[in-house]
Parts: C-alpha cells; sequence; structure tokens
C-alpha cells in the first residue's frame, strides 16, 4: 500500500497516541533516522516524557498480568456499564494495554468497529447479528491477532484487515497490504479471505495473502485452498477462473487472470521474522520493498544503479543499513538528504 493510500487519524495525536505509535516503532528496531526522530519528539515536551513512560510501563505490567483471572471479569464488568450504542472504553485504555482486550496480542495495532478510525485501543460496539473488528498496522509495525475461532493472523506493515465472522463463514477482508493466515480447521465454517476482486477459500490451512493495488498474491505453505473471483450478489462467477492450490505454489489473480507457479513460500512471508529476501532482485524492486516498512525513503537516481542486481536478507525498517550495504557490495553510492537516502552508480 502506498503511502498515499494510508489511514491517518482524524484528529491530531494526543501526546498518548504518539507515545503508543513510537514504542511501537522502537519495539521492531527503528533506525536511526527514525531514532533522531523519536529523541527529537520526546524532547520537545515533557508530556511526552511522561506519556512514554506510562505506556513502557504499562507494557511491563502486560507481561504479568495478562493471565490473570480479573482481566475477564474486568471486561466483562465494561461491557456491562453501558447501553450498547454508549459504550467508550475510555476509562479501560489501562485495562487494555493490560489485558490484551479483544482476544488481540497485539504491538502497534488498531481495534476498531465500523465507521470509526480511532485512537490505539478504543473500541465502540457495533450492531447487528455479529460486529466487524478491523485491525490496522502503520508503517513498519508487524501485529499478531488471535481470533475466536483459535485461528491466528500477522499483519505486516501498513496493512488493514477486517474480520465479520457469522455462525455459517468466517470473512474476513485484506483492505490494504499483506497478511498471514493459519486458520483453524472448521469443516461446517470456511475461512474466506477477500482481497480486490478475488477470494481466498480454506477450511484450515496456512496461507499469505498480499495487495497491490489490483493485484493479489497467495503464497500456499500448508493444506488447500481455492482462489477464485468475488461473485456478483445473486450471480454466479466467472467460468473457467477458479484454481485449487497445493502448498509450495505462489498465485497472483489480476484483472489478466490467475497465474500459478511453484515459489519458496517460506522466504516469501520471511517478514514475519522482521526481514526481507532477495534473490538476484533489481536494486529498484529491493528498494520499493524496503520502502514499505520505513518513512524514510530511499531513491534511485539513474538506470544504470536501478538495474543491479542484488542477493541477500535484509531487517525491516533498517533503510540506512540497507543502503549503506548496498554501497559497499556493488558500484553504487548513497548520500543522505535530511530523510531521503538516494542511490546512484558510482562514477
Amino acid at each position: 500500500m502506498s503511502e498515499g493510500a494510508a489511514i491517518t487519524p482524524l484528529t491530531p495525536e494526543t501526546p498518548a497516541e504518539a507515545a503508543a505509535r513510537w514504542f511501537a516503532l522502537r519495539r521492531r528496531s527503528a533506525d536511526f533516522i527514525e531514532e533522531k526522530q523519536f529523541a527529537d519528539w520526546l524532547e520537545a515536551d515533557p508530556a511526552n516524557h511522561r506519556a512514554y513512560d506510562e505506556v513502557s510501563r504499562s507494557w511491563d505490567i502486560t507481561a504479568l498480568a495478562a493471565t490473570d483471572p480479573s482481566v475477564a471479569s474486568m471486561r466483562a464488568e465494561a461491557l456491562m456499564a453501558r447501553p450498547p450504542r454508549q459504550r467508550d472504553f475510555s476509562r479501560l485504555w489501562g485495562a487494555l494495554a493490560t489485558a490484551a482486550l479483544v482476544l488481540v496480542v497485539f504491538t502497534g495495532v488498531s481495534v476498531t468497529y465500523p465507521g470509526l478510525i480511532g485512537k490505539a485501543g478504543e473500541v465502540v460496539a457495533g450492531s447487528g447479528e455479529h460486529e466487524q473488528i478491523v485491525l490496522r498496522t502503520g508503517v513498519g509495525e508487524r501485529a499478531t491477532a488471535t481470533l475466536e475461532d483459535g485461528s491466528t493472523v500477522v499483519l505486516n506493515t501498513n496493512s488493514i484487515l477486517e474480520i465479520n465472522y457469522s455462525r455459517l463463514r468466517r470473512d474476513v477482508r485484506l483492505a490494504a497490504g499483506q497478511a498471514l493466515f493459519k486458520v483453524a480447521h472448521d469443516a461446517a465454517r470456511p475461512f474466506v479471505v477477500a482481497a480486490a476482486n478475488h477470494e481466498v477459500v480454506a477450511i484450515g490451512t496456512e496461507f499469505e495473502v498480499r495487495l497491490d493495488g489490483e493485484k493479489v498474491r497467495v503464497a500456499l505453505l500448508q493444506g488447500r485452498v481455492r482462489v477464485e473471483p468475488i461473485k456478483p450478489r445473486g450471480g454466479p462467477g466467472r467460468a473457467g477462473s477458479v484454481a485449487f492450490m497445493a502448498p509450495g505454489q505462489q498465485l497472483v489473480a489480476s484483472a489478466a487472470g490467475l497465474e500459478m507457479k511453484p515459489a519458496n513460500v517460506r522466504e516469501l512471508v520471511s517478514w514475519e521474522s522482521g526481514r526481507v529476501r532477495f534473490d538476484n532482485t533489481r536494486l529498484v524492486d529491493a528498494v520499493a520493498e524496503m520502502n514499505r516498512y520505513s518513512r524514510t525513503r530511499i531513491l534511485v537516481d539513474d538506470p544504470a544503479a536501478a538495474d543491479v542486481r542484488i542477493t541477500g536478507a535484509f531487517r525491516t525498517g533498517q533503510s540506512y543499513s540497507f543502503a549503506q550495504t548496498v554501497s559497499e557490495a556493488f558500484p553504487v553510492e548513497a548520500e543522505q538528504h535530511g530523510e531521503t537516502i538516494r542511490l546512484r552508480s558510482r562514477s
């Protein structure tokens, strides 16, 4: 997802909101430019210091209190305290940080309900047969969520996932970014991931879905899935456009149709451990991938540098280290200009 498409808060960040964002960013290893930005923010206002200390203390408490039986009773009491449309949960921010509310074990994830882009940890009750949960990560963040059926999802950088469970289906929609799913087996209730104009149907399996505009990439690690166009309401899908995947395959779905081929799927999901891997990849394409994980922009200034081929594993979010490594291994020089790093052929 491009930066221009990222969802921004509806109101300016409070010190508490900014502190939560910085805490999540630094837990996944911010690069030196981001650390300098953090230091500047910290020194700009004493309230920032206090807010960050509070977030750090809350996180430390989490490890001690996450299994406390009182957590469940706190949540139940808060849920019953107000009518559904009046619950604001603002008084439960401390309990949220302590207890991983709403069955989500998270770092840098916002949990919201329909129509709300809210503060970290803010929950507003929905209505109807079931409620929609939206999980969201910022640039450079990763998060793991445990869903009500025991399935888990790992969100990569700058991703948005909408969860709609009902009695008949487990529906989720990848609205932006990339996610790795480990689906709990339930033959009576298929797990369906919608992304752009296609959906991936599974019962119990492990697979990754990445969304780039209208192009959807699916990588299957275990089990079996079916990929097909989303059917128009009340109508059949397009004939001949359904594909069944086996482990070790990658499928790309676009307006041109479905393309499936063997792939090293474990390498494709190396981002789960905080690394990206390149194998004889054009520098310009590797830079585009690295830019997904940091607000520090890397630019490739000339065609000769763009076509340099690189192979290796790099930590996500470490833009400067990546640029420095490339400049040492190839005839490319790196120049820093503020928050931008430019790569060009060495004369």
